[in-house]
């Protein structure tokens, strides 16, 4: 069992790798949120360290331009441009500044040093706009900074305090160009840094669920193995599992349906075990009446055909004295008894058709009946069908007419057998027809010969057409019929022609006719 619960196991887990195991839709649930969160802190955390860095260097360099202003007095008073060289250079020592410059009040003079910026930019701008240590302008790569150059007009005295004060006089401006590449580099390792950092809380909160979802998920994968083997294979084996509160409850609900599977299964053998000893007794009661009923078949097949053969001996001893009867009044004169005689002479042939018909199908039934085949002519068989049935035709006023499509062949078959079904099926026309047209139709398709028998009389109902073949059935049937028979000539016709691997049909129509075919292989 170890072993097939081993190979349902790894299908399972084949299924489960194709579906997407419970782990791993787990882990990817949490590496996404945390990608997420680290995605959303990388740039709040991003955004809000660029603005305080940008808010830092910004200041900065105000301070630098404050000094600048503060060292530029004398370049812009004296128009000097070593003065002003002096104190440009002294500024562009300090980290970040790439470019300085002064511009007097009316723009008169100007001077830069460094990268950035040239003479007309600084030349198109309205210095009224611009105030004291003002962030004027900037770009992608840099800040432009500008600051007031003032000349102060108060006199100290010997302790330093003003003795008279004045107005102070504007004397231009003072411009630096403070790079952004500090802020870049500063976001760039910012950046890094928080992707470093991240991937590695990544990779490490992987191994670190993915084993506690592994251990929290064991007992479950083993209830699910239990669970597919048990169903592949039928069986009710009992999963021992040990976990979590709910995945213990679900092995216990698993465990209490599959007590209740082995409790109905027992039940379903005992209710069979049951049934198949009743079968068994109610089959050899059935084999026992098969067997009573077939030998009572037989017995009384074998009993009708010893009392036909018995009952058809004086019959025709009858006729045959009748005859001489008849021979031997109408030879001395006396005609009055002949038609007498007739009616006895009648009536006893008609009971040793009736006679010759249950023998018939007594040796049917007891499985006595068998084909002699010998050979004889289409057209032979026809005119002795002909010639049978030819006192019958007048009977009721009809009408006989035989139509022959095929050529004269020669047939192997049971010439008596395929001759009794043909007169029985005309004899059934002319019977149940009157002042009526009754045809017998002969066609040939491919190797398969065909008898139609067609009457215009009373027609069979469609509900008594499937039962036409049974024994002792008639269509006019009742104490009031009008048609006599012993309702056997067709059942021993069906017979007939199954012996011959030959085929019966009907079709009819109530108050217009009944069509009777015969479709016998043709063996030459």
């Amino acid at each position: 069992m170890n072993t097939a619960v081993t190979h349902q196991a790894s299908k399972a887990n084949d299924t489960q790798q194709k579906q997407g195991s419970i782990r791993r839709r787990l882990l990817s649930y949490i590496v996404i949120g945390v990608v997420g969160l680290l995605l959303t802190f990388s740039v709040v955390t991003s955004w809000l360290t660029t603005k305080q860095t940008s808010s830092q260097l910004v200041g900065n360099a105000k301070q630098v331009s404050s000094a600048l202003a503060q060292q530029s007095a004398l370049a812009l008073i004296t128009a000097s441009i070593e003065n002003a060289k002096a104190a440009l250079d002294q500024v562009l020592a300090f980290p970040d500044v790439d470019g300085a410059g002064l511009v007097s009040w009316d723009g008169s003079f100007y001077e830069w040093r460094g990268s950035q910026a040239g003479t007309e930019y600084f030349r198109n701008i309205d210095w009224a706009d611009v105030k004291d240590n003002m962030l004027f302008d900037e770009d992608s790569d840099h800040w432009y900074i500008a600051s007031v150059v003032i000349l102060s007009n108060s006199t100290p005295d010997e302790t330093g305090e003003s003795l008279f004060e004045t107005a102070d006089e504007k004397l231009g401006y003072a411009i630096i160009s403070f790079s952004k590449q500090s802020l870049y580099e500063t976001n760039l390792n910012i950046i890094i840094t928080i992707g470093l950092t991240g991937l590695i809380s990544i990779i490490g909160l992987i191994l670190i669920v993915g084993s506690a979802i592994q251990k929290q998920l064991s007992p479950l994968r083993e209830l699910t193995k239990i669970m597919v083997y048990n169903h592949q294979t039928g069986e009710h084996n009992l999963a021992n599992v040990s976990g979590a509160r709910e995945i213990e409850q679900m092995a216990a609900s698993f465990n209490a349906m599959m007590q209740t599977l082995d409790e109905q299964d027992e039940r379903l053998r005992n209710h069979r075990d049951q049934l198949e000893a009743e079968v068994k007794i109610r089959t050899r009661e059935l084999v026992e009446a098969r067997d009573a009923a077939l030998s009572s078949s037989r017995h009384k097949s074998e009993f009708l055909a010893n009392m036909t053969h018995e009952l058809r001996t004086p019959i025709q001893s009858i006729m045959g004295y009748v005859d001489l009867v008849k021979e031997e009044t109408e030879s001395e004169g006396v005609f009055q008894v002949s038609e007498d005689l007739d009616k006895v002479s009648r009536n006893a042939e008609r009971l040793l058709g009736m006679i010759n018909s249950v023998l018939d199908l007594s040796k049917i039934e007891a499985g006595r009946m068998e084909l002699k085949i010998n050979s004889v002519y289409l057209n032979d068989l026809l005119r002795d069908v002909e010639e049978a049935t030819a006192p019958l035709v007048p009977a009721n006023k009809n009408q006989f007419s035989l139509l022959n499509h095929c050529e004269n062949m020669l047939l192997r078959i049971d010439n008596e057998k395929m001759l009794q079904v043909l007169i029985n099926l005309v004899s059934n026309a002319c019977k149940f027809t009157e002042s009526g047209q009754i045809t017998l139709e002969v066609k040939q398709h491919k190797n398969l010969l065909e008898f139609h028998v067609i009457d215009t009389g009373i027609g069979i109902p469609d509900h008594k057409l499937s039962s036409v073949f049974h024994e002792f059935i008639q269509v006019d049937s009742g104490e009031n019929r009008r048609f006599g028979g012993t309702g056997l000539g067709l059942a021993i016709s069906k017979q007939f022609c199954e012996l011959m691997r030959a085929k019966i049909e009907v079709d009819s129509v109530v108050g217009e006719g009944t069509r009777f075919t015969v479709t016998l292989p043709i063996q030459r």
